[in-house]
């Protein structure tokens, strides 16, 4: 992810706009070049969560040093206190799963990396900490640097050792990886020989840092998202997918293109959303219009599937494959299709299988927040109202004359790119308001009809999404 180093809006948003001014009546955008950006998480420090962001919620030992014990995190995993609706309880046949997400989203930061067996994801090897090298290194290059040098180092270690153990599986003098595969295989549900083990052996970046700050955007939008899944008669809790598909980065895009909070790829983004290139608008990036959009794709695949579980991993996967799994509400009767350690070829790859354990894990994690992260500040953005724009000749012209500090006009709308381009028909501003009538963003979307290449599509056209064994 880039990170953009800018003067705080604050600081000059006189001269900002006055410069704004000038250069609307001489129709140049030079002056919309410091708005025209992805927002960034950081951009939220302009954003009324100044407080949020200097609570020790934020700060770095939390962020890098959770303190909960291994009691609590098995408390939340079991539910204790009974807070997850009952179409989330986590399937025994998929608990080591869950859990290790629930670890690698709550314990490990992205200054951990842990090695791990991809079958029996509760065999952890060990988590190589990175966090003193952070401090240390004299750039994120140099990091970066010594992070890849010592996991290829690790790695290696670990392949010479399960090599090792495959011809002599009771050493005298094990060395250091020995010891601990020895420890973390001691318990395996059925045996493995250690040279197969090598082969499963892989590695995952930590994400709690991530989750954290991703909270703070994400608290200030999940009332909203849960009314428009309310009003769609969707599970709220199905708002949470948002977490698992971008830590709730409003910029997010993935190597292959996926794009938003929500994760969309271009085509599927085109059936739902506006993706105008000419206009430079993607509503992929507004994190309630594609609520919207996400509700549909999921409201229309649990009523093909007829299961949440395949539901929410259609999200990813897509339901071609999905659809030859026999429909059920009922977890146990397609539990072999999300097992990890199976012979049996199925329709679900690695990456789709783990997905969703990994909403389960963040679900979980939400929701026992104040345990695992400390309760997230609440900073909720004013009531958001959403207008058509009119006859203004473009959005920077429509926020000055109604007198909207850009900045903020920027983080209602990151679906607009460009505030110099001309508006395109049907679009939908966000504007501050005093009531929220968000629900007009699914009266919208129902409206719409297909429109030119580039632009949306029919929102009931078919078309999975492209799997994420192909996109991760």
């Amino acid at each position: 992810m880039k990170v953009f180093t800018r003067i705080p809006f604050h600081r000059y948003s006189g001269f900002a706009a006055a410069i704004a001014v000038f250069l609307v009546s001489s129709a140049s955008s030079v002056a919309t070049a410091a708005y025209n950006h992805p927002v960034m998480w950081t951009d939220m420090s302009e954003f009324s969560v100044e407080a949020a962001l200097t609570l020790p919620y934020s700060s770095p030992a939390n962020l890098y040093n959770p303190s909960f014990s291994d009691s609590v995190l098995n408390e939340v995993a079991r539910d204790k206190e009974n807070k997850i609706n009952s179409k989330f309880k986590i399937p025994h046949e998929i608990r080591p799963a869950v859990t290790f997400w629930l670890k690698i989203y709550t314990r490990f930061t992205t200054q951990h990396i842990v090695l791990y067996d991809s079958r029996h994801p509760d065999v952890i090897y060990e988590a190589l900490d990175f966090r003193r090298t952070a401090e240390t290194a004299k750039s994120r290059l140099v990091y970066e640097v010594i992070v890849k040098n010592k996991l290829k180092k690790t790695i290696a270690a670990y392949k010479t050792a399960f090599a090792s153990l495959a011809r002599n599986s009771r050493p005298k003098n094990p060395s250091r990886e020995q010891k601990l595969i020895l420890k973390a295989t001691r318990n395996l549900p059925h045996k493995h020989d250690f040279a197969d083990l090598k082969k499963h052996m892989r590695s995952q970046t930590g994400q709690r840092d991530n989750i954290i700050k991703g909270l703070i955007a994400a608290e200030t939008f999940f009332p909203k998202m849960e009314l428009i899944f309310s009003k769609m008669n969707l599970p709220i809790e199905l708002t949470r997918l948002s977490l698992v598909e971008s830590s709730f980065t409003y910029s997010a895009i993935s190597r292959v293109g996926a794009t938003g909070v929500w994760q969309f790829m271009p085509d599927s983004g085109r059936e739902f959303l506006m993706i105008d290139e000419d206009a430079k608008i993607d509503e992929r990036l507004s994190p309630l219009k594609s609520t919207v959009a996400a509700g549909k794709l999921l409201k229309r695949n649990f009523r093909v599937l007829k299961n949440w579980a395949l539901a929410i991993t259609s999200y990813n996967h897509g339901t071609r494959s999905l659809r030859k799994i026999a429909a059920s509400e009922d977890f146990k009767t397609i539990a072999p299709y999300f097992s990890f350690c199976s012979k049996r070829k199925g329709t679900i790859g690695w990456a789709s299988r783990n997905y969703y354990p990994e909403f389960l894990a963040v679900l979980y994690a939400e929701t026992y927040r104040d345990r695992l992260y400390g309760e997230v500040p609440k900073t909720l953005i004013r009531p958001i109202v959403y207008e058509s724009p009119g006859n203004y000749p473009n959005p920077l012209a429509f926020a000055l004359h109604r007198g909207i500090n850009l900045q903020e006009f920027k983080l209602l709308n990151p679906d607009i790119r460009d505030l110099s381009r001309r508006f395109p028909p049907d679009l939908l501003v966000a504007v501050p308001g005093e009531r929220d009538n968000v629900s007009l963003l699914f009266v919208e979307a129902s409206r719409r009809r297909k429109a030119p290449s580039g632009k949306a599509r029919p929102l009931l056209a078919s078309g999975p999404r492209i799997s994420t064994d192909q996109r991760r």
